[in-house]
C-alpha cells in the first residue's frame, strides 16, 4: 500500500476553525490542479530521517526540520483526515521551518543517505544507492522548500497527514 503525505497551507483563521470544529478538516481538497498552497511527499519517511527523524521514519521533537512532513500538534486526536490525524504546525514554527529548510544543501542533505540503515522507511525495500533514488529523494527535499517558503511568506499555517 502506498502512502503519502499531504500538505496544506492554510489561513491562520482557517487552522483556528479547524481545532473549533476538526469537521472542517473534510473540506480540504486534492486539487485538480497544481497550486502552491499544497504539497504530496511520496518519500515522506526518507525525508523525515534526512532531515534529522530516526530510522523509522519518526520525527524528533528536538529538531525542527524533522517535523516538516507529518507531525506538530494534533489537531483532533479522534478525526482521521486521511490515515493518520491531521497535525499542524504554526505560522511562527513554518517561518522558523522555512528558514532552516533553505539552509540545507542537497550535500547536507544527502550525506545522511544511508540505505542499509533505511530499510523500515516508507516506501518499504527502495532505498538502495543509486542515482534515481537520490534524484527523486532531492526533488521532494526542493518542492518542500519551495512549499514552505511560500506559506511562510503568506504568514499561513501547515497542516498536513497520511493518507
Amino acid at each position: 500500500m502506498s502512502m503519502f503525505a499531504m500538505l496544506h497551507g492554510v489561513s491562520p483563521e482557517f487552522l483556528r476553525s479547524c481545532q473549533t470544529d476538526s469537521s472542517m478538516l473534510d473540506t480540504l481538497e486534492y486539487p485538480e490542479k497544481e497550486t502552491p498552497d499544497f504539497l504530496v511527499i511520496h518519500c515522506w519517511g526518507a525525508l523525515t530521517y534526512l532531515l534529522g527523524g530516526d530510522e523509522t521514519g519518526a520525527w524528533n521533537s528536538e529538531i525542527l526540520t524533522s517535523r516538516t512532513i507529518i507531525s506538530g500538534e494534533c489537531i483532533d486526536p479522534e478525526h482521521e483526515t486521511g490515515i493518520t490525524p491531521a497535525f499542524y504546525l504554526a505560522v511562527d514554527e513554518v517561518i522558523q521551518v522555512a528558514s532552516e529548510l533553505a539552509q540545507i544543501s542537497d550535500e547536507a542533505l544527502l550525506s545522511r543517505y544511508e540505505p542499509e540503515n533505511m530499510h523500515d522507511l516508507h516506501p518499504i525495500g527502495e532505498w538502495t544507492d543509486c542515482p534515481e533514488i537520490r534524484r527523486e529523494l532531492l526533488d521532494d527535499f526542493h518542492a518542500l522548500q519551495a512549499f514552505y517558503a511560500v506559506q511562510a511568506n503568506a504568514g499561513n499555517a501547515v497542516i498536513n497527514y497520511l493518507v
